[in-house]
């Protein structure tokens, strides 16, 4: 039963993931084209929602050598998408900063911020892969990631509502 939570908890992560990263690649390829309304409406939401999901999900590692343990056990196709998103979005991302730099925020670099997250959204869809089909990660294993991400998720989550509501001080109530 505990076994079978934690595979939906992982799954639900996943179709997260998925609907975050579909909806980057959908920004990126508006960027590239010029495009830039989606990005106003959906951008920020991407770019911040990308390193927010990266939290639950690094505590599903088995340890830091993401590279040794979760990547090696992807088939090559997933091991050429992963690479080319994390190549193609740092490239792009790093070519706005250096040669098109505009204002620091995320809202004025349309390229940077619809492709950056593209950098940290693709490792997880191999540590998924490890968890849900490698067949690499044994009950117990997967059950103590799982805890951990969870544990995780409930610290971001309350993190996010304190400072939402006023229980954590901002920029602004320091000045």
């Amino acid at each position: 039963m505990i076994v079978r939570l934690a595979r939906i908890y992982i799954g639900v992560l996943l179709a997260l993931h998925l609907l975050l990263v579909s909806l980057s690649v959908v920004l990126s390829i508006n960027a590239l084209l010029g495009a830039e309304g989606l990005y106003g409406i959906f951008g920020k939401f991407v770019f911040f929602s990308a390193f927010g999901l990266m939290l639950p999900v690094s505590f599903l590692m088995k340890d830091r050598n993401v590279w040794k343990n979760e990547f090696s056990t992807c088939p090559r196709w997933l091991k050429t998408l992963i690479v080319t998103f994390m190549i193609c979005g740092g490239a792009i991302a790093s070519f706005q900063i250096i040669f098109l730099a505009g204002s620091p925020d995320v809202e004025s670099n349309v390229l940077f911020g619809s492709f950056l997250p593209l950098v940290f959204e693709a490792m997880p869809l191999g540590i998924f892969y490890c968890l849900l089909w490698s067949g690499s990660v044994n009950e117990t294993e997967l059950i103590k990631r799982v805890r951990n991400s969870s544990i995780a998720l409930t610290v971001g989550v309350a993190g996010v509502l304190a400072l939402h509501f006023g229980y954590l001080p901002t920029q602004r109530d320091r000045k």
